[in-house]
C-alpha cells in the first residue's frame, strides 16, 4: 500500500507587510494538488534568515511534526536549501519548485514532459555551483580551490537544456505549420487563458461540447486541447491552455513557450477569470494575468469572462465588475457549471473576431475551375453560385483567406502562358451594395 506523502507549510510575515490569507489559501491547495497531507501551517513574523529562511526554532517546530516535505512559501536560496536538508535531514521545498512537481506529475505529452524537464533544470542550474561548492568545499583541487566538481556538473546541464530547446524548437515549427494550415481551412483561432482554477477547462466543455478533464485544483491542463466550435454564420477553433499563477517566473514563461504560443497566435484571447474570488484577491489575480500575457507577448485582442457567477449574488457581482471597470471594461458574466451567459459570449466572440466580407469570384468554367471552386468552399461560405461562361461565386469570409486559396492554385504550368493559363481566377472583388446596406464609411 503506498504511503501518503505529508508536509508542513512555513510561512515568513515581513514585519512591513501583513500575509494576505488568499497566499496561505494557495500554498495550500497546489501542496494538496501535489499529492501532500498538510499536517500544520507554521508562521513567523520577521525578516529574512540568512541560513533558513525562517528562524532555526520555526523550522525546528515545523521538523519535530516529522513530515516529508517543507514546503515554504518564499523563494530559498541554493545555500538555504543545503543547510536546511543538512541540518534537518528533511528536503526543503519553496513554491516554485511545488509548481514544478505538480507540472511533472501532469505532463502526459512528450511536449510538456520536456518543457517541466526545461523549466526544471533552469530553476536549478544556478543552484548548481553554490551547493556544490559547499559540499565539496574541502575537496576542490588546485591552489586555493578552481571548482572543477560543480562546472562540470553544470556543464552538463546546459548541455541537456540546449538539446531540450532543440526539440521544443522543432515542436514549435510543426505549431506553425498547423495554425496557418488552420487559418488556411478558415478558422479562427480563439484560445483560453487566465489564472488556474478559474473554471478554463470547464467553460470549454461548454463551448466545445467536449469531456477534457475539469477539475476544482490547479492546473489540470497542461498541454493544449483544441476543438472545433461552431457559432451560428462562423466557425473557430477554441484552445484550452495552461493557466497562469501570480509572480510566474519568467523561465517558466519561457520554458512553455510553445503551449503558450497557442495563445500569443490566437486572433482572439478570452481571458476567464472566477468571479467568486474576494475582491481584494480578484484584482490582483486580473492584474497578474495582464502581467503574464505581456510577458509571453500577446496582443490579442481580449474578451474578459467573468466566471461562476452562480456562486455570488448579483449585487456582489455588479461590485466586482465595477472594481475591474479599468482591467475588464466590457466584461461577460457567466457560469460555465451551469452554463449561463452562453450566448452573450458567443456574441462578444463573434464581435471580436475579424469581420466576413462578402465578395464575388470569377472562375473558369473548366475542370481546374471545378477544383477551385471546391477548395474555395473549404475556406468560405458560398452564398450563391451562377454557372455561364464563366463561374460567378458569391462568398462570405475572410477576404485574405480565399485570396490565399486563390493565389495557391493559380500556378502555371511551364508550357502554358500565363495569360491563357487554364483555372486562372479573378482576385475577390467586392460584392455589389444591395438594398438596405449601411453607407460605406464617411458618408
Amino acid at each position: 500500500m503506498r504511503r501518503e506523502k505529508t508536509a508542513v507549510l512555513l510561512f515568513r510575515e515581513d514585519p512591513r507587510e501583513d500575509l494576505r490569507p488568499e497566499e496561505v489559501t494557495e500554498l495550500r491547495g497546489l501542496a494538496e494538488a501535489a499529492g501532500y497531507t498538510v499536517l500544520a501551517e507554521v508562521f513567523q513574523r520577521r525578516g529574512r534568515d540568512r541560513r533558513f529562511q525562517l528562524g532555526r526554532g520555526k523550522v525546528v517546530e515545523a521538523a519535530s511534526l516529522g513530515p516529508d516535505k517543507l514546503i515554504f512559501n518564499e523563494p530559498l536560496s541554493p545555500g538555504q536549501i543545503f543547510n536546511i536538508g543538512k541540518e534537518f535531514e528533511i528536503p526543503p521545498m519553496d513554491r516554485f519548485n511545488l509548481i514544478l512537481e505538480i507540472f511533472a506529475s501532469r505532463a502526459s505529452t512528450r511536449e510538456a514532459k520536456l518543457q517541466v524537464e526545461l523549466a526544471r533544470l533552469s530553476y536549478e542550474a544556478p543552484f548548481v555551483r553554490t551547493i556544490e561548492s559547499l559540499k565539496k568545499l574541502s575537496e576542490r583541487p588546485g591552489y586555493r580551490g578552481s571548482g572543477s566538481y560543480d562546472v562540470s556538473m553544470y556543464r552538463d546541464i546546459k548541455g541537456r537544456m540546449a538539446k531540450i530547446r532543440a526539440e521544443l524548437r522543432a515542436v514549435e515549427e510543426t505549431g506553425v505549420r498547423r495554425r496557418e494550415r488552420r487559418r488556411k481551412l478558415g478558422f479562427d483561432l480563439v484560445a483560453l487563458a487566465g489564472y488556474t482554477n478559474a473554471g478554463k477547462s470547464t467553460l470549454f466543455n461548454r463551448l466545445a461540447e467536449e469531456a477534457v478533464a475539469a477539475k476544482d485544483q490547479p492546473f489540470t491542463t497542461l498541454s493544449p486541447t483544441t476543438r472545433a466550435v461552431a457559432a451560428r454564420d462562423r466557425r473557430f477553433l477554441l484552445t484550452d491552455t495552461v493557466g497562469f499563477i501570480d509572480d510566474l517566473p519568467l523561465f517558466l514563461i519561457k520554458a512553455f513557450r510553445s503551449t503558450l504560443a497557442e495563445i500569443v497566435e490566437a486572433d482572439l484571447v478570452l481571458l476567464v477569470v472566477d468571479l467568486s474570488d474576494p475582491p481584494e484577491v480578484l484584482r490582483e489575480r486580473v492584474a497578474s494575468c495582464h502581467g503574464a500575457l505581456w510577458d509571453c507577448g500577446c496582443y490579442a485582442p481580449l474578451v474578459s469572462v467573468l466566471n461562476k457567477v452562480d456562486l455570488i449574488t448579483p449585487e456582489e457581482a455588479e461590485e466586482r465588475c465595477r472594481l475591474l471597470e479599468d482591467l475588464a471594461p466590457t466584461p461577460v458574466l457567466v457560469s460555465a457549471r451551469e452554463g449561463l451567459g452562453l450566448e452573450a459570449l458567443l456574441d462578444a466572440i463573434l464581435e471580436k473576431l475579424p469581420p466576413l466580407e462578402e465578395f464575388l469570384v470569377r472562375l473558369p468554367a473548366s475542370e481546374a475551375g471545378m477544383g477551385q471552386l471546391s477548395r474555395l468552399y473549404e475556406v468560405a461560405e458560398p452564398l450563391e453560385v451562377r454557372y455561364g461562361e464563366e463561374v460567378e461565386v458569391l462568398l462570405r469570409g475572410r477576404r485574405e483567406i480565399v485570396a490565399k486559396a486563390l493565389r495557391g492554385a493559380e500556378r502555371p504550368e511551364a508550357d502554358q502562358d500565363m495569360d491563357d493559363r487554364s483555372g486562372a481566377a479573378t482576385a475577390p472583388e467586392a460584392r455589389p451594395p444591395k438594398p438596405g446596406d449601411p453607407p460605406p464609411d464617411g458618408e
